[in-house]
C-alpha cells in the first residue's frame, strides 16, 4: 500500500512539473528528440512537443485536439487506443514497449513507447503522458549482435569439423604409410632379385609399380603436411643456407626429368651468394613443386627457366615456363586446396591439387610472398620471395656452426645487424677518415655490449665486423623480445648521438624489425615456429632501404602502346613507390607512372621496374575481389624530377 502511495506521489509530481518548473519543462519539450505528448481521458491530444509534430509533418498547434484516429490508420490507431485505455483504467504504466512503426516520411522504423497515467490534485486519473523514442539503430545493433553470435557459432562448428577432418586425414595418412613402406620394400627386393631372378617383362611391371608407389607416397606426404599446417603443428628447422647450392643439388634430377619430356630446363643464378636462414628441406619442397608443375604443363619443345634474383631485402625465385598457361578467371583459385585448374585429364590424375597450396603456406610461414602471372596458351611465371637476413656477407664456417648450433638446441637467438648503406657516398660527408670512423663506430658498439645489463649471464656479443661492406653484427642468445628491442634502441640512440658529435647531417638511422613472432606468444600456422629473430639497423643517407612514407593519392599508370589505368598509392620513397591496382602487372616489366603533387603545375612522370607483386583478396558484399599490391623501383629518377620529389617527401615527412 505504501509503495502504491509513493508511486502516485511521483506521478503526481510529473503531472505538475509544468506548474512548478515551467522553464525546465519548456526546455524539455522544445529540445528533446523524443516524442512527448499529453492526452485526456477521451484520447484527445492536449499538448505535444515539437518532435512529435515534426514526425507527423505538422505544427504542434495543428496536432492539439486530434485523436489517434485523426492521424493514423484505423488498425494502428485502434492498437494505440487500447494501450491508452489500459493505462487510464488500471493506473498501471506501460514501460518501453517496442513496436514497429512508419514515420511521416514513409520510412519504417522501430520505437520504444512509455505511457504513464496523469493525475489531478485529488489523485484521480485525468489522462496520460506518453514518450516515444526511435530505437531503430538499437534494434539494428541487436540484430547484428544476434547475427554475429549465429555466425560465430556456425564458425565454431565448422572449425570443429575442420579439426576432425584434419585429424582424420592425419590418422589415415599415418596408417597408410606403414603398409606402403612394406610394399615399397617388397618391390625393391624383387627388383634387386633377392628372392630370385626376374625377366625383362617382370622388371617393367615392377618399375610401373614403383612409380605408382612414389606417386602414392607423395599424396600421403601432402595430406600429412596439410593436417600439420592446419593444426599449427608444422615446425620449421632453420639453418643458414646458400640458395645457389640448394638449387645446384637437384638441377641434374630436374633437367633429366624435363629432357625425358623434350623440354629445355635452364637455371639463371646470381654471381653473388644468396645466404639466407631457411628450412632447406621445405624450400626445396616448394621449388620441386613449382618445377614439377612447370614440366607437367609444358609441351614438348617448350622451355623452363629457374631464376634467382638477390634484391636489397629479399631473395626472389622465379620458375618461368612456356606451357599451356592459366586463364585469368582461374588465377584467383590457384592457391586453394584441392584445386586443379587444368582441363588436361592426364595432369588431373597425377595429383590432388595440393602442391601449390602447400607451397603458398610454406612460403608465408617463412615470412615471404608467392604469386603467379600467366596467360592462357602462352605460359606461366611463378615467383616467391624470402626475407634476406644477411645483406652482403658470406659467414665463415665458425659463425655458421655457432648459429646453427644454437638453433638446434632450441635457444632463443636474436641477430642484430648494423649496416651502413651506401658507405661510399657517406665517406664524402665524413670529417673523420673512413677507417677511423668505422673503428670508432665499432668501439662504440663494443662499449654498448660490454655495459648492457641482461636478466641472465649471457650478454650480446659482436659476431662479425666487416669494414669493406660496412657491417657489424651482434649475436644475442637467450634474449627476450623486450631485451632485444632495448638493445636496438640503445644502439640506435648512441649511433645518432655519435653522428651528431661528428657533425654528420642528413644521415638516416632506421630500425627495421623482420616479421618474426616474439617468444612466448601463441603461434598459428601463418607464423614462424622458430627461435630465430632478426633486427636490422640501417645507417645511411638513402634507403629503400629509402625511408618509406605512407601517402595515399591517385596515380596514372602509362603502359607501352598508350594504354592507361589508375591506381592508389600506399607509400612512397625516393627509391620507389608501392601502390594498389585492380590489374596484375608483370614482374620486371618497365612502366611509367604519372603523379600529381600538391602545388605543382605539372604532374611528375617517373619510370620504374615492377619488383614484386602481392595478391590481396577482399570480400565485397559476399563477392571475392582481387587487388594487387605492387612494388615499383624507380629506374631513371634524376634532375628536376628527383629534386621535386625529394622536396615533396621532406614536406610530407614533417607534416
Amino acid at each position: 500500500m505504501k509503495i502504491k502511495t509513493a508511486k502516485k506521489k511521483i506521478l503526481r509530481k510529473i503531472s505538475y512539473i509544468n506548474l512548478y518548473q515551467p522553464g525546465l519543462f519548456q526546455d524539455l519539450m522544445n529540445n528533446t528528440t523524443d516524442v512527448i505528448y499529453f492526452k485526456d481521458k477521451e484520447g484527445r491530444l492536449i499538448l505535444v512537443n515539437s518532435a512529435h509534430a515534426k514526425c507527423l509533418g505538422l505544427t504542434p498547434e495543428q496536432v492539439v485536439g486530434k485523436t489517434d484516429f485523426d492521424i493514423f490508420g484505423r488498425e494502428r490507431a485502434k492498437k494505440m487506443i487500447e494501450d491508452d485505455l489500459r493505462v487510464i483504467k488500471t493506473g498501471k504504466p506501460i514501460i518501453d514497449k517496442v513496436e514497429r512503426g512508419t514515420r511521416a516520411d514513409g520510412v519504417d522504423n522501430y520505437v520504444s513507447t512509455t505511457k504513464v497515467p496523469r493525475y489531478d490534485k485529488k489523485g484521480n486519473i485525468i489522462g496520460l503522458i506518453g514518450i516515444t523514442r526511435d530505437i531503430t539503430k538499437r534494434m539494428q545493433l541487436e540484430r547484428l549482435k544476434n547475427e554475429k553470435a549465429r555466425i560465430e557459432k556456425k564458425l565454431e562448428a565448422l572449425q570443429e569439423l575442420n579439426k576432425l577432418k584434419s585429424e582424420f586425414i592425419s590418422i589415415v595418412s599415418h596408417e597408410l604409410r606403414t603398409p606402403l613402406a612394406i610394399v615399397k620394400e617388397a618391390v625393391h627386393l624383387i627388383s634387386d632379385e633377392v628372392p630370385g631372378p626376374i625377366n625383362l617383362k617382370q622388371r617393367g611391371v615392377l618399375e610401373k609399380a614403383h612409380s605408382n608407389i612414389q606417386r602414392l607416397k607423395k599424396l600421403i606426404d601432402d595430406l600429412l603436411d596439410i593436417s600439420r599446417i592446419e593444426g599449427a603443428r608444422l615446425k620449421l628447422h632453420y639453418s643458414l643456407v646458400n640458395l645457389n647450392d640448394l638449387l645446384d643439388e637437384s638441377d641434374d634430377f630436374f633437367k633429366n626429368s624435363a629432357r625425358e619430356k623434350g623440354v629445355d630446363l635452364s637455371y639463371s643464378l646470381p654471381k653473388k651468394q644468396a645466404n639466407i636462414f631457411i628450412d632447406a628441406e621445405r624450400i626445396n619442397q616448394v621449388i620441386s613443386n613449382l618445377i614439377n608443375n612447370a614440366i607437367k604443363f609444358t609441351e614438348q619443345g617448350g622451355k623452363i627457366r629457374v631464376e634467382v634474383k638477390v634484391m636489397e631485402n629479399k631473395v626472389r625465385v622465379g620458375v618461368i615456363d612456356t606451357g599451356i598457361g592459366i586463364s585469368r578467371q582461374d588465377l584467383s583459385k590457384l592457391f586453394h586446396k584441392f584445386t586443379q585448374v587444368s582441363e588436361n585429364a592426364e595432369a588431373q590424375r597425377q595429383g590432388l591439387g595440393l602442391g601449390i597450396y602447400i607451397a603458398k603456406e610454406l612460403i608465408e610461414m617463412h615470412g615471404g610472398e608467392i604469386w603467379v602471372e600467366s596467360k592462357f596458351g602462352v605460359g606461366s611465371k611463378f615467383y616467391f620471395t624470402l626475407p634476406r637476413f644477411y645483406s652482403k656477407n658470406l659467414l665463415d664456417k665458425h659463425v655458421r656452426e655457432q648459429l646453427n648450433g644454437l638453433l638446434s638446441t632450441g635457444v632463443s637467438v636474436y641477430l642484430i645487424n648494423v649496416l651502413i648503406v651506401n658507405f661510399t657516398r657517406l665517406r664524402k660527408q665524413l670529417r673523420l677518415k673512413p677507417l677511423k670512423f668505422f673503428e670508432e663506430l665499432k668501439h662504440l658498439i663494443n662499449q654498448i655490449v660490454v655495459n648492457f645489463k641482461t636478466a641472465h649471464k649471457e650478454k650480446p656479443q659482436v659476431l662479425l665486423v666487416n669494414m669493406e661492406n660496412a657491417e657489424i653484427s651482434l649475436l644475442f642468445p637467450r634474449a627476450s623480445e623486450k631485451e632485444a628491442t632495448r638493445l636496438c634502441t640503445l644502439v640506435k640512440d648512441e649511433v645518432n648521438k655519435f653522428l651528431k658529435e661528428n657533425k654528420i647531417d642528413g644521415i638516416f638511422v632506421n630500425l627495421a624489425v623482420l616479421s618474426y613472432s616474439p617468444q612466448g606468444e601463441p603461434m598459428t600456422s601463418k607464423e614462424l615456429l622458430a627461435n630465430f629473430n632478426i633486427k636490422k639497423l640501417y645507417i645511411g643517407s638513402e634507403v629503400r632501404r629509402h625511408k618509406r612514407i605512407s601517402y595515399s593519392c591517385e596515380i596514372e599508370i602509362l603502359h607501352e602502346g598508350g594504354k592507361k589505368e589508375s591506381a592508389q598509392t600506399v607509400d612512397i620513397s625516393i627509391g620507389g613507390i608501392c601502390f594498389m591496382s585492380r590489374e596484375p602487372l608483370e614482374t620486371d616489366s618497365r612502366i611509367r607512372i604519372k603523379m600529381k603533387l600538391p602545388e605543382e603545375v605539372k604532374s611528375l612522370v617517373m619510370q620504374g621496374r615492377i619488383a614484386w607483386i602481392k595478391n590481396i583478396i577482399e570480400d565485397l558484399t559476399g563477392k571475392r575481389a582481387i587487388k594487387y599490391k605492387i612494388g615499383l623501383e624507380f629506374t631513371a629518377l634524376e634532375g628536376k624530377t628527383k629534386r621535386i620529389l625529394s622536396r615533396f617527401l621532406k614536406y610530407i615527412s614533417i607534416k
